[in-house]
């Protein structure tokens, strides 16, 4: 399966490669420019993009 990439809150010149199949779950930030991406290992991510546009990038990863 293909991965999004995703530019990290913290650092916008970063960006992190997640698959659909490791996210346990995806919670919006509180002002919903941001979404914290928990993954199955344990391991969180919060990235730019709203819960809509991180699903997005998903489906175009496909």
């Amino acid at each position: 399966m293909s991965k999004g990439v995703f530019q990290l809150k913290e650092d916008d010149t970063q960006t992190v490669r997640i698959g659909r199949d490791e996210v346990q779950e995806i919670i919006p930030d509180a002002d919903f420019r941001f979404s914290l991406i928990m993954l199955k290992d344990g391991r969180k991510y919060f990235v730019c993009g709203t819960l809509e546009e991180v699903d997005q990038t998903f489906e175009e990863a496909k």
